[in-house]
């Protein structure tokens, strides 16, 4: 998944059921995809006009809600599309905390999509971190180590070497060979229908 993913926000919630029937037999991992990097990064006005012409799709498929602050961010213009700071903060706190790793996603998402709120700003990562109940200054501190932003990096580089060009995408480890079981939203019924095909192969 990538959070500036609309269709990844809207996915969240099926993934966080997914992962509640299933915890008991499946490991959930997230890795994020790095899809607005490098030259890519760019003031949000650039892509505003199609993504407020395209939210109402997202909300109608999967439910999930776009808030008016989020909105208000993308007429506002300035806002700097960069997916790698909250990439980075979903694999400092997954590689900790691997089992609440969607939980935090999610949140992660809804700070944006909903609340309006900049992942280019350091307090938003703070109230994230006191919210699942962790230090905000040494989880700053984990977020901005060498080791993070390079693990960050192997992510977006195990995503690429995937052949995985759009998110989100859910694929299936199972004894090292990989089995795609959704590709983009997709509800929680026909992911669970090819999980299971899958698992019985």
């Amino acid at each position: 998944m990538d959070p500036l993913c609309g269709w990844c926000y809207g996915f969240s919630g099926v993934m966080q059921q997914v992962q509640e029937k299933y915890k008991e037999s499946l490991n959930f991992r997230i890795i994020p995809g790095g899809m607005i990097t490098g030259e890519r990064v760019a003031p949000v006005s650039a892509m505003a006009n199609y993504i407020l012409g395209a939210y109402k799709r997202v909300e109608d498929y999967t439910g999930a809600l776009f808030g008016e602050p989020y909105l208000d961010l993308l007429r506002e213009g300035t806002e700097i599309n960069n997916s790698e700071p909250p990439c980075r903060a979903i694999h400092t706190f997954s590689k900790q905390y691997p089992d609440q790793g969607l939980d935090f996603a999610h949140q992660l998402q809804l700070m944006m999509f909903r609340d309006g709120r900049s992942w280019n700003d350091e307090k938003t990562y703070r109230e994230l971190a006191a919210y699942f109940n962790i230090n905000p200054d040494q989880f700053i501190l984990d977020m901005e180590t060498e080791e993070n932003r390079y693990g960050t990096q192997q992510d977006f580089q195990w995503v690429q070497a995937a052949g995985i060009n759009g998110f989100p995408c859910t694929v299936l480890d199972k004894e090292g060979k990989f089995y795609l079981v959704a590709q983009g939203y997709q509800p929680l019924e026909a992911v669970e229908e090819i999980l299971h095909k899958a698992l019985a192969l």
